[in-house]
């Protein structure tokens, strides 16, 4: 019999329960994707069985590949709505009285400024980060309870001859090598568009430890006492294009000092989400923003994200049938932050950057039981609920005009709250260059 061996790897690569139904790991292109690498080195499709609350010993059957799915929308979601560098470089020149005033502010690095970049200018930039994910949900990412069943059956018959129960521990390593484009374009002095693409590569590998298992026939006897299993290791990497993001943003108001704009970022599924390069949703996030120049110049941001159906999302029925897909999940979003021109060639920037996740899926470990005429026997493992949550980030960083208009940044950004998939500090560089 196949030992039930399932690294959280495979949660974060399998859509759902009906993965060989909407993407086929059987044959055809998706076989060769990493979503379906895993499965098979892993024995998913031979150990279908999750156990906790809700499925396994404890009630009815719930499939590992449908736990697999409901980690792998929530990492999805996310992963698909990381910080990405603003269209903002160089100084800014504003007219008072009619006479115009240059503000050496450069302005913030991840969020959005007020302030257009004027008609028939163009803003060119790149910038790298890398996020390096450690935890999800609170839980540590290199210590991940899961646990399993696999029936085996009195040949040719459906009669159940032993259960094999297994438990382990999962060491994730999960990085995003980020590197971005973004060109904006000045229509008029009061609108301007831009077009942000993210190049990715993608590294997993997960290390499943502590791994023992227990055979129980169909009478409840413990017929084959715990043993341990060797450890396993698999790991997979993916590089291209993501998912672009075209904004378009217009001046609604302009006072001497002070700005308020409307925006609209349109997210595009040209990334391959069957290799965790894209959402496979499309993307829409209307917003506001208000920005003050002076030499401390604060600024505020607020929207919402809708996203539309995703195969990385199925619809589950209480039969653990699918019945089409669902949304990507979205929620409000709201940046609040300053700059300090700390010098004619220097800029600080700050900020609080926050996400809410609406009716996400979410990890929770917990402790399940099988019973055997011998007592009962518990078992580490986690399952999945349903719940809303947000993810707050401050950022700190620097920008030096090199020349008036070329521009170096530095930045780090900080996630302060254990809420979804959680990253330790992340570095980003960048440069960028107004015409």
């Amino acid at each position: 019999m196949k030992r039930s061996v399932l690294p959280l790897l495979v949660l974060i690569g399998i859509s759902s329960a009906v993965a060989m139904a909407q993407i086929n790991c059987a044959s055809g292109p998706a076989s060769t994707k990493l979503v379906c690498e895993f499965p098979f080195a892993t024995g998913l499709f031979a150990n279908t069985t999750s156990l906790g609350v809700n499925g396994g010993a404890s009630g009815a059957t719930n499939s590992a590949q449908q736990l697999a799915g409901s980690i792998n929308i929530g990492i999805a979601t996310q992963v698909s709505q990381l910080p990405l560098a603003s269209a903002s470089a160089g100084t800014v020149e504003v007219y008072k009285a009619g006479v115009p005033e240059t503000f050496n502010n450069l302005g913030p690095i991840l969020t959005d400024r007020a302030q257009t970049i004027g008609k028939h200018r163009f803003f060119l930039g790149f910038t790298a980060s890398q996020f390096v994910f450690t935890n999800i949900d609170g839980t540590s990412l290199s210590a991940l309870p899961f646990a399993w069943a696999a029936t085996a059956y009195v040949p040719g018959t459906s009669t159940p001859l032993t259960t094999t129960y297994t438990t382990e521990d999962t060491n994730l390593e999960f990085k995003i090598d980020q590197f971005i484009a973004v060109a904006t374009y000045g229509i008029t002095n009061r609108i301007d568009v831009s077009a942000v693409v993210p190049v990715e590569y993608v590294s997993l590998g997960a290390t499943t430890y502590n791994s023992v298992s227990y055979i129980v026939n169909a009478n409840n006897d413990l017929v084959y006492p715990k043993y341990s299993n060797a450890p396993t290791y698999a790991s997979g990497t993916a590089s291209g294009v993501g998912d672009i993001t075209i904004n378009g943003k217009m001046s609604l108001w302009s006072g001497e000092h002070a700005t308020v704009a409307a925006a609209m970022n349109v997210r595009i599924p040209s990334g391959d989400d069957e290799n965790y390069l894209g959402s496979g949703a499309w993307g829409f996030n209307p917003y506001v923003v208000y920005s003050y120049l002076a030499k401390i110049s604060p600024h505020a941001k607020i929207g919402y994200q809708w996203n539309t159906d995703t195969e990385l999302n199925p619809n589950y029925t209480s039969s653990g049938t699918v019945n089409g897909n669902l949304e990507l999940p979205g929620g409000a979003q709201y940046d609040v932050g300053a700059d300090w021109a700390a010098a004619k060639r220097l800029t600080v920037a700050g900020d609080l950057l926050g996400n809410q996740f609406l009716n996400t899926p979410r990890l929770v470990p917990t402790t399940t039981t099988i019973t055997t005429t011998s007592g009962t026997i518990p078992l580490s493992t986690s399952v999945t609920g349903n719940s809303s949550y947000t993810i707050n980030n401050v950022s700190a960083g620097l920008k030096v005009a090199a020349v008036r208009d070329l521009v170096l940044s530095g930045n780090v950004l900080f996630q302060i709250n254990d809420n979804g998939l959680r990253s330790r500090p992340t570095p980003l560089v960048g440069i960028s260059y107004k015409f």
